[in-house]
């Protein structure tokens, strides 16, 4: 069940919402592109945030996933009114550690301490 929902989750972040032709290397969506599944919606950003591009949430958590020798880097970022800072964590997962429970159990604690 795990392997089957992070494969689809993969799909979801990697569609372009085209079909492919037989045969064709499958190619990474263009920059922001967006794909919407059901309620789902992905927004694939190359990391510059002058895009004029994207949702304004008054209050968002901003979560960024690099793979990385040896593993993931997960660093999550908000803004705390309370202490008026900006608030930067970065979460190492090992290769060794399952990536979907990891990266579950990192934003439920972002979501509690917030």
């Amino acid at each position: 069940m795990r392997n089957w929902l992070r494969q689809k989750l993969i799909n979801i972040l990697i569609d372009d919402g085209t079909e492919p032709e037989k045969n064709a290397p499958r190619q990474r969506p263009a920059t922001m592109n967006r794909t919407t599944r059901g309620s789902i919606s992905v927004c694939l950003d190359d990391g510059f945030d002058n895009s004029p591009e994207g949702i304004d949430l008054p209050d968002p958590i901003v979560f960024k996933v690099q793979a990385v020798s040896g593993g993931t880097v997960v660093e999550s970022k908000w803004y705390d009114h309370k202490k008026d800072e900006q608030r930067i964590k970065l979460h190492i997962i090992t290769q060794d550690e399952n990536l979907s429970e990891s990266i579950g159990k990192i934003v439920t604690m972002e979501l509690l301490q917030k």
